[in-house]
């Protein structure tokens, strides 16, 4: 039985303790679990490793499937060594000059380039928001002709070529020389590639019509100098954003949870009874050790001015002001004497703070005094 109640004696209050702590564990899990549910395979957009909608990995696949073997990446310095194709996801995000260097990869695929990197890799080319592409070829390209009709996407971005090459689907689809631009990201998501000529388009791009044995798959990466949006997610593996997002949120609820009173003070019996003298001389020790001396005389002024508040009948939360003004001529001092000791300087000492306690005492003495000769 003894057993029994010291054990229900731990017990209880370390659950008291702990309880909160671990509801809000399950919570994070559970939430955690779900979101992972929800969200299905993590990865970047147009990744050739990723399963979700936004990834390519059904497309690298299909290329695999027909010989091409693709290599991921997201150095510059490997894109530029490569032997195939290359293609570049985000364009925009690499400087004219790294465009440049890219262009003389033994053929180049770009993705929906804006202004600026169009004229990097196609001098005179330029993006033309306000024609609508074709979903027909209406070229004579050996690719586009056995891919035929096309369900182009919506962000699909035609480019006007100023001059020689060749453009299909109303040039969504153009190019001159060993330079390609796909003026559609879409077109190689895994959510995409079941529409009508999508697969058949990118396997006959991307393998320069089932010729190609290499594609090099260049995703933006640390060296990337274009004025595109930057990224600090890139230089971290795949899925850390979701997880700070995840520690962030946990984080300000902790703190909010932490920082509110969900109500009043509560007030604990002390476990021992401690005298009144104790306890000042404690205090006392604590400010010497500190060496809070301005804390300690604030204390014995506060304490003697409430005191004579009350012995000379004045309003309650009288000032230091209004107190000297009134003990003055009580106990016939110069009101900046009073003053001095009531409200002055801080002690410099010990001595000086002895001292101060000594003339505080002096002026209640002086008050009684004067209440006995009257």
């Amino acid at each position: 039985m003894t057993a029994t109640v010291r054990a229900d004696a731990v017990v209880r209050p370390w659950w008291g303790r702990a309880r909160l702590w671990l509801i809000a564990a399950a919570v994070v899990v559970v939430a955690a679990i779900a979101l992972a549910a929800l969200a299905g395979t993590p990865g970047r957009s147009l990744d050739p490793r990723s399963a979700s909608p936004d990834g390519s990995r059904a497309l690298a696949r299909v290329l695999a499937d027909y010989g091409t073997r693709v290599i991921r990446t997201s150095d510059l310095d490997t894109a530029r060594a490569a032997t195939g194709t290359v293609l570049v996801t985000s364009p925009d995000d690499y400087s004219d000059a790294q465009l440049r260097r890219l262009t003389r990869a033994p053929r180049l695929v770009a993705l929906r380039p804006g202004t600026r990197a169009t004229t990097a890799l196609l001098p005179g080319a330029s993006p033309d928001p306000e024609t609508d592409p074709d979903t027909q070829p209406g070229c004579g390209a050996t690719g586009a002709a056995a891919a035929g009709v096309v369900d182009l996407p919506g962000d699909a971005l035609v480019y006007d070529l100023g001059g020689t090459g060749t453009s299909c689907y109303g040039g969504a689809v153009v190019q001159r020389g060993s330079t390609v631009l796909l003026g559609s990201r879409e077109l190689l998501r895994n959510d995409r590639l079941t529409r009508e000529g999508v697969a058949a388009l990118d396997v006959n791009l991307l393998s320069a019509d089932r010729t190609s044995t290499t594609l090099v798959w260049l995703l933006p990466g640390a060296d990337a100098g274009g004025s595109g949006p930057a990224s600090v997610w890139d230089l971290f593996p795949d899925g850390v954003h979701r997880a700070f997002w995840w520690l962030l949120l946990v984080g300000v609820l902790v703190v909010l949870w932490r920082a509110r009173r969900l109500g009043g003070v509560v007030r604990e019996p002390l476990p021992v009874v401690v005298r009144a003298a104790e306890l000042v001389e404690g205090h006392g020790r604590l400010y010497e050790r500190a060496a809070a001396r301005d804390r300690a005389a604030d204390t014995l002024r506060a304490a003697t001015t409430a005191r004579l508040v009350r012995r000379l009948a004045l309003p309650r939360g009288s000032s230091p002001q209004q107190v000297t003004a009134a003990l003055a001529p009580r106990v016939q001092r110069n009101p900046a004497d009073v003053w001095a000791v009531l409200a002055g300087a801080v002690p410099a000492d010990d001595a000086g703070l002895v001292r101060l306690a000594a003339d505080l005492d002096a002026l209640e003495a002086a008050v009684d005094d004067t209440r006995g000769h009257a």
